[in-house]
């Protein structure tokens, strides 16, 4: 049984995995953070409900009231997963979306219907919001309704007609924004929950022929943001715009240099990507908005709980990596996950599900490691190491503490000297530790005296310390 203590510090047991003392190495490691040299303001971590998932959660796999509290609660308490980010699907399919029967034209009318579900979504969103009341509500669409598109079907590709290329008898664009905004006002009128910020497409540059789906490159989509960008601002002034779900950071690269090309980069609040085909290698080239990981899981293999048995993709310790990476070399806000919670025997979700029985997994606690400490709000600071295998990032909240999340990718225990210019009026450190044996486990306290510390992080461990005055 692994330790989840985040109340009190307890003592640290001895490593029950492989570990070893390497003879005549230098195991000190030299971290700098500079408070002085400033980054991006952090979003948060998350996931998504969609395509009916979300109903997974809410009992309609055997899951009882009490498990679903609880697995919500484990999930986006700023005690346990701390997650603050969550992604709904704005349905296009005629049975589920708030369309059901198309009007002939763009000039309407359009009866839209509202039925107080949306696919169990609703009951993710304000369940959530229970356990984080700060909660960001990401509406994306994955395509317009078919009779908006030049394939006239929501899914198998096809273009929003009005935009470059689409050779369309009528122009929808204008039509879509309505419908867009249309479940942003059901969502604020019908369940009190306001939505955070608004996306009309999930990755435009993939068409997998068999569900919802439309495609656009940058140009295509300037011609439908510069009818969007406008219509949100005005109907929701504080509601951001995103742009626009590639699969990976090079696809959405190509998407934003094409936007700005055509002078269409002030058209979207926060460029969003996916991890799929490609990881973030350095800063993106957007007109200085912030940028977010809004969907990625491995898909592939079968169920993986662990922290780091196997060394494969879906492990805790590799995602604790991919979001250092993502956040240090191309200033990432924040980073969400495909599912949160599902009944299945597949590795998509942070929680799997089995009947009223639930199985949290290393990844959820790699999210718990970062965002339980780097509150929405906080801002990233210089970090460095002297050593490759001991990754190093650093967040200041709003309320001057600061989160010191340390990666040791070695099979020994490492000991870091910590040098932290510009943070004088610290007196307290607090150290959770994750690994297999601990799940964001408070494992230490100590004073601190000066802008410096050491402290020993253990072998393939995520360590986080938690700076006070």
């Amino acid at each position: 049984m692994r330790s989840s203590s985040i109340l009190s510090c307890l003592p640290l047991a001895a490593a029950q995995y492989y570990s070893y003392n390497p003879a005549g190495i230098d195991t000190t490691v030299s971290v700098k953070i500079n408070g002085n040299n400033k980054h991006q303001t952090m979003i948060g971590g998350g996931c998504s409900g969609a395509f009916g998932i979300a109903c997974d959660q809410f009992g309609a796999a055997g899951l009882s009231y009490a498990n679903q509290q609880e697995v919500t609660k484990t999930l986006f308490d700023q005690n346990m997963g701390a997650l603050s980010v969550v992604r709904n699907l704005i349905v296009s399919t005629p049975q589920g979306s708030i369309l059901r029967s198309c009007p002939a034209t763009p000039a309407g009318p359009f009866n839209y219907t509202w039925d107080g579900n949306d696919n169990c979504q609703v009951n993710l969103t304000t369940t959530a919001k229970k356990y984080n009341p700060d909660l960001f509500v990401y509406a994306d669409a994955w395509s317009a309704p078919g009779c908006m598109k030049s394939n006239k079907n929501e899914s198998d590709g096809g273009l929003l007609c009005g935009v470059r290329g689409s050779n369309c008898t009528a122009d929808w664009r204008q039509a879509y924004a309505d419908y867009l905004l249309q479940i942003v006002r059901f969502y604020k009128e019908k369940v009190n929950v306001t939505v955070s910020m608004l996306g009309a497409y999930n990755e435009p540059d993939f068409n997998p022929g068999y569900y919802s789906s439309m495609l656009s490159d940058g140009y295509q989509a300037k011609d439908f943001l510069e009818v969007l960008y406008p219509a949100v601002k005005k109907a929701f002034p504080d509601m951001k715009v995103a742009c626009c779900d590639a699969t990976g950071a090079r696809q959405l690269r190509d998407i934003l240099y094409q936007l700005n090309r055509i002078g269409g980069g002030h058209l979207y609040d926060v460029a969003t990507w996916h991890n799929y085909q490609s990881e973030p290698k350095e800063e993106y080239n957007t007109l200085g908005q912030p940028n977010l990981e809004t969907e990625w899981a491995d898909g592939t293999g079968d169920w993986n709980g662990n922290w780091d048995v196997t060394g494969q993709l879906a492990e805790g310790f590799q995602w604790a990596i991919y979001m250092h990476n993502a956040f240090t070399r191309s200033s990432t806000s924040g980073y969400t996950h495909w599912w949160c919670a599902q009944n299945t025997t597949g590795d998509n979700a942070l929680i799997k599900l089995d009947g009223d029985s639930y199985s949290v997994s290393g990844r959820l606690w790699a999210f718990a490691g970062y965002f339980r400490f780097a509150r929405p709000g906080s801002v990233r600071v210089d970090a460095s190491s002297s050593a490759e295998d001991v990754y190093v990032s650093s967040f200041v909240n709003e309320n001057g503490t600061v989160a010191v999340p340390v990666i040791n990718a070695a099979h020994f225990a490492q000991e870091i000297d910590v040098d932290m210019e510009g943070f004088g009026g610290l007196t307290k450190a607090t150290a959770y530790l994750t690994d297999n044996m601990h799940n964001v486990s408070c494992v230490d306290q100590f004073a601190l005296k000066g802008e410096r510390f050491r402290a020993k992080v253990e072998a393939r461990s995520m360590k986080t310390f938690f700076l006070e005055k």
